[in-house]
């Protein structure tokens, strides 16, 4: 395995995939393929979505799904 897969960089951008794929991981197992590519899928999207609105819409935007899902949002 390469040097930069068991850097601590690498290791903190694996634990921040796995929380934005919202997926479970088993006793002790601290990640796999596809929870990695679940996550960065959900963080490429979310990355093109700050670059296409600014700071002020997508607070209007949380404001509106507020109304309709309550606090979840």
């Amino acid at each position: 395995m390469p040097c930069g897969y068991t850097s601590p960089e690498a290791a903190e951008l694996r634990t921040f995939l796995i929380k934005l794929s919202g997926r479970q991981m088993r006793h002790k197992l601290e990640f796999t393929n596809p929870a990695l590519l679940a996550g960065l899928w959900v963080f490429l999207s979310m990355s093109k979505i700050m670059d296409a609105y600014f700071q002020v819409e997508l607070e209007a935007l949380k404001a509106t799904a507020q109304q309709f899902l309550g606090d979840v949002v």
